[in-house]
């Protein structure tokens, strides 16, 4: 676990006692809740299954489907950084970077 310290100089000392694999677990968990409300706070499930199911009209369903590919493909480059890390440091400093939100999704 990730800890922090503040001193009364008030100072921060961590502490991070995870194993490489632990961070790299926990990182990618966050990384995935991330992207998963991303979509969702911009797309709702309903929008997406409709979207799916092709109800809406073709732009927008396009648009829709091509908003959560973004983001999947941003969460699979992000997943590969944390895999691919070689200390926790490194795993946690792994950033999504959330895609500009289509008009009219």
């Amino acid at each position: 676990m990730k800890s922090f310290l503040i001193k009364e100089d008030r100072s921060i000392e961590s502490f991070d006692d995870r194993s490489l694999q632990n961070a790299i677990e926990e990182n990618i968990d966050l990384m995935r809740e991330r992207v998963s409300g991303e979509i969702t706070n911009n797309c709702s499930i309903i929008t997406q299954q409709n979207a799916a199911l092709g109800i809406y009209p073709p732009e927008r369903c396009e648009a829709i489907k091509s908003y959560i590919a973004v983001c999947r493909n941003e969460y699979l480059r992000c997943k590969g950084l944390i895999l691919a890390a070689t200390s926790n440091d490194e795993a946690d400093a792994v950033q999504f970077v959330a895609p500009e939100v289509p008009e009219g999704i």
